[in-house]
């Protein structure tokens, strides 16, 4: 019995070379066709849901004037070569050992538990799927997908084996033509792997069934087969990541390889090149004389940062970015990349912590900029501190726009922002909390207690009176708990710089670090200090005032040189070797090169976030 639809009945009626079509293309449907998405959703709203439908409208509809018209002719036109032609690809290319044969020829080996096992690896006709997502979502162990995994390659090796060994053959062969390292779109035209490639549209397909089955010889990484095992793969990635670190480039890749080869690893040029480029993000350039050359990445990090967001592709929160860093360039420091994305006007903030391009969001930033002029009138207009939010929400906006906001407001010069979303007029020398503490010390006349000064503020401002007391350049701790005026001290821009310039040369001829009271020594000589200036008061002002890092115990070292990093590194080590909670005292006799540290190891590892305080004295990683 006929059961075609009226459609289709009645293009074969009305146009009898219909017939010679088969049925499944006559109801192939039209959202399957590759055409754009108006044209698809016109075609339904006429009723035209297949291609029978599509083959028995009137001439009319695509002339010009007609709804579909000349253009929408040649889309349908172009979309039904592009299918007819990728059937027509597969029939012609059909041979012996050909897929579909070649799938079926694999799959008739096995029996149904081990067909389905083997599809959702391979990704055949779906997702593929690891072992762990298969033992998960089949609510098995582990270890018996592991057994039927097994179980499927030692069956395919024994019920096929003229198919494997010349996949083998061949899948060596291309191996070695493309230097190790092999994509689904470079298989050779006539192979076993590229027919199966052809057959299920899925070049990545035919490279998970090699690695599937010959996991001694080759292991698949992403996309890519390579010709290693999958434990000589991890080795060599992290013999590479040992081999190229900052210190050692430029580096030749010839040499590179050559020593590879002494640790016992024979990898091929191009997969070397290709981890350098791909995992490591290293950059290869050529050499006249020398070849291939591994060299430090010229990017400043602000480029570099750029180029990882735009592959994420997405906004990024800030500690994603931190851990996409670290896996590109192996090493992440929080602070300078957050310096990175507030200073480059390359990167928006679009969150708490959340960073996107600037160019992604050009049409938002447009809308916000009339919302943005109207929050910094009525800045100006009621003066002092504001919350942004606050009068935003006046303004009936709603909560995305604050931080829109916020970037018009950073190149607005009536507006000066406060940080924490808050803002006040530009009008404002300072703020009104630093002009109140000003007041209080030129009424007190000299130092006052940290301590007994805090108390005395209101508690809604403490912290924040806190933080100015010990980072704000207008004052100094002459002392252990006191706090008082720069003015008050004579150092004005000319002394600080000469002090600056003087220590500087000083920490040049040292091995970068230097106690301050060292330093107190040169200064004095100089003419720039005095009995006044006590060792804790130099490291004070040098480090509010200076290009200097001030650890405990008044060791000052240059900004940037990673003492701080070093020493922790070291205590972590000697740490780790003892498997005990240790003394300073212990650290110390265990790294000699540490005993100069002595005085800044305890405070340095009671903040250490890997370190915890097993009592009073004794320190253990945790």
């Amino acid at each position: 019995m006929n059961t075609a639809p009226a459609s289709i009945t009645a293009a074969t009626d009305a146009a009898p070379q219909f017939a010679l079509l088969p049925e499944a293309l006559l109801r192939f449907a039209v959202r399957g066709l590759p055409i754009p998405e108006p044209l698809a959703s016109s075609l339904c709203a006429h009723g035209v849901t297949g291609v029978g439908d599509l083959l028995a409208l009137p001439r009319a509809v695509f002339e010009p004037g007609g709804w579909l018209g000349p253009a929408g002719a040649d889309d349908l036109r172009d979309a039904l070569a592009r299918v007819l032609h990728a059937g027509l690809a597969r029939c012609g290319s059909a041979a012996p050992g050909d897929d579909p044969s070649l799938q079926g020829q694999l799959l008739a080996a096995l029996d149904d538990e081990q067909r389905s096992l083997l599809r959702q690896l391979l990704g055949l006709g779906q997702d593929p799927a690891t072992l762990l997502e298969i033992a998960r979502s089949r609510g098995l162990a582990i270890d018996t997908v592991v057994a039927a995994a097994e179980a499927v390659r030692l069956r395919l090796h024994e019920r096929a084996p003229s198919l494997l060994v010349r996949m083998r053959h061949e899948v060596g062969r291309d191996l070695q033509a493309c230097g190790g390292v092999l994509t689904g779109s470079h298989l050779a035209p006539g192979s076993l792997l590229h027919a199966l490639a052809a057959g299920c549209g899925d070049g990545a397909a035919a490279l998970r069934l090699c690695a599937f089955c010959f996991p001694h010889d080759l292991h698949q990484s992403g996309d890519l087969l390579v010709g290693l095992p999958a434990r000589s793969f991890r080795r060599l990635e992290r013999e590479l990541r040992r081999a190229v670190q900052p210190h050692r480039l430029p580096l030749a890749v010839d040499d590179l390889v050559a020593e590879l080869a002494t640790a016992g690893l024979a990898p091929p040029r191009g997969l070397v090149l290709h981890l350098l480029r791909a995992d490591l993000r290293a950059v290869v350039a050529v050499d006249g004389g020398r070849g291939e050359m591994v060299v430090p990445d010229p990017r400043a990090p602000a480029a570099r940062l750029q180029d990882l967001l735009a592959e994420l592709g997405q906004p990024t929160p800030f500690e994603d970015l931190v851990f996409a860093w670290r896996e590109r360039y192996r090493r992440a420091n929080r602070a300078a990349l957050r310096q990175c994305l507030r200073g480059g006007r390359a990167f928006l903030r679009i969150g708490p912590d959340t960073w996107s391009l600037r160019s992604w969001h050009v049409e938002e930033l447009a809308a916000a900029t009339p919302l943005a002029d109207r929050v910094a009138r009525a800045l100006c207009q009621r003066g002092g501190k504001q919350r942004i939010e606050a009068l935003l929400g006046e303004a009936g906006a709603d909560p995305r726009s604050l931080w829109l906001v916020i970037d018009r407001l950073a190149g607005d010069p009536r507006v000066r922002l406060l940080g924490r979303a808050e803002a006040c007029p530009a009008t404002q020398s300072q703020s009104q909390v630093l002009e109140q503490l000003l007041a209080d010390f030129r009424r007190a006349g000299g130092d006052v207690v940290l301590g007994r000064f805090l108390q005395n503020q209101p508690a809604g401002r403490r912290r924040l009176v806190q933080r100015l007391l010990r980072e704000n350049r207008l004052f100094v701790t002459p002392g252990a708990n006191r706090v008082d005026l720069l003015a008050n001290y004579p150092f004005n821009q000319d002394r600080l710089r000469a002090l600056s310039d003087l220590v500087a040369r000083q920490l040049a001829t040292r091995a970068g670090y230097a106690p301050a009271s060292a330093l107190k020594a040169a200064v004095d000589r100089a003419d720039l200090g005095g009995d006044w200036l006590t060792p804790g008061l130099l490291a004070d002002v040098l480090a509010r005032h200076g290009r200097f890092d001030v650890l405990p115990g008044g060791l000052v070292c240059r900004r940037g040189t990673g003492v701080a990093a070093e020493l922790l590194r070291a205590a972590r080590q000697a740490l780790r070797a003892a498997e005990v909670p240790l003394t300073v005292a212990d650290i110390v006799r265990a790294r000699p090169d540490l005993v100069e540290f002595t005085d800044c190891l305890r405070e340095l590892l009671a903040g250490d976030p890997l370190v915890r305080a097993a009592d009073s004295d004794r320190f253990a990683l945790v």
